[in-house]
C-alpha cells in the first residue's frame, strides 16, 4: 500500500518535472567550455540587424574574438561555428515589446555538437515571460550554451 502511494507520488513527481520542463523558454542541448576564443557566426538571410548587432557584442562580452561570415556559409569554414536563425518577431502589447525567438547551433571542426534556443511561446504557465526583452533572454541563452565565459545575461 505505501509503496504504491510512494510510486504513485514519485510519477507525479516526475510527469510534473518533465512537462515544466518542456515549457521552458531557453532550452539548451549541450554546452561548450572552450578556451579558443575565435568563433564565426553566420547569419540568417535577411537577418534584422539591431538584433544581429546585438548578439555581436554579446559574444564579445563573453569574450570571443568573432568573425561574421555570410549567410549561408557551411559550419566548416572556421572551426568553430555559431549558425543562428529566429521567428517571427512577436509583440506584446500593453507591454509594447517586441521579442524574437532564436535558436543558435554550435559546430566544431564543421559538426553540429551543441544547440540552444530561445522562444517565448512555449511557456503558458508563466505568461510574465512575454514582458521580457528578448535580448535578456538571448544572453542568458548564451550563458547556458558557454559556460565558463564571462556572464552576460542578469
Amino acid at each position: 500500500m505505501i509503496a504504491r502511494r510512494l510510486s504513485a507520488g514519485f510519477s507525479s513527481l516526475l510527469m510534473a518535472v518533465l512537462l515544466l520542463n518542456g515549457c521552458s523558454v531557453v532550452n539548451v542541448n549541450g554546452t561548450i567550455s572552450t578556451a579558443d576564443n575565435e568563433l564565426c557566426v553566420v547569419p540568417p538571410e535577411g537577418k534584422e540587424p539591431g538584433m544581429h548587432a546585438l548578439l555581436l557584442k554579446l559574444l564579445r562580452q563573453k569574450r570571443f574574438d568573432v568573425r561574421e561570415l555570410p549567410a549561408h556559409t557551411p559550419p566548416s569554414a572556421c572551426r568553430q561555428t555559431l549558425v543562428y536563425r529566429w521567428g517571427l518577431e512577436q509583440y506584446y502589447v500593453p507591454a509594447l515589446v517586441k521579442q524574437y525567438p532564436v535558436a543558435f547551433d554550435f559546430y566544431l571542426g564543421g559538426e553540429k555538437t551543441a544547440n540552444a534556443s530561445f522562444d517565448p511561446s512555449r511557456n503558458p504557465i508563466s505568461p510574465h515571460v512575454k514582458f521580457v526583452r528578448s535580448s535578456r533572454y538571448w544572453a542568458r541563452t548564451l550563458d547556458r550554451l558557454f559556460p565558463g565565459r564571462p556572464l552576460v545575461g542578469d
